[in-house]
């Protein structure tokens, strides 16, 4: 029996919800919307608690639907968080 080696391209996401929204982003749109529960803390502050509904939001959000250099920010951020915290080998020369 003959076996073809088929190529694989996994550049773009299959949009599940109506055709505009993929998996990944209908999952950082629920994490973006139960931000919302900082709300429910009674013991901090308002200004504080609309602060932090909007960084968490934002970056959400930002994970969600912006490209960087033809990958998503989330992808992106990985792929710095690897690099900054993997083991480096530093050469001193003289």
């Amino acid at each position: 029996m003959q076996v073809y080696q088929v190529p694989y391209n996994y550049d773009h996401e299959e949009k599940v919800f109506g055709g505009y929204i993929s998996l990944r982003q209908a999952i950082y749109l629920i994490f973006t919307v139960s931000s919302l529960g900082i709300f429910l803390i009674p013991k901090i502050d308002i200004i504080l608690k609309f602060i932090f509904v909007f960084m968490i939001a934002g970056i959400f959000l930002t994970f969600a639907f912006a490209k960087i250099e033809g990958a998503y920010a989330d992808k992106y951020f990985i792929y710095i968080f690897k690099y900054v915290f993997r083991r480096k080998i530093y050469i001193l020369e003289r």
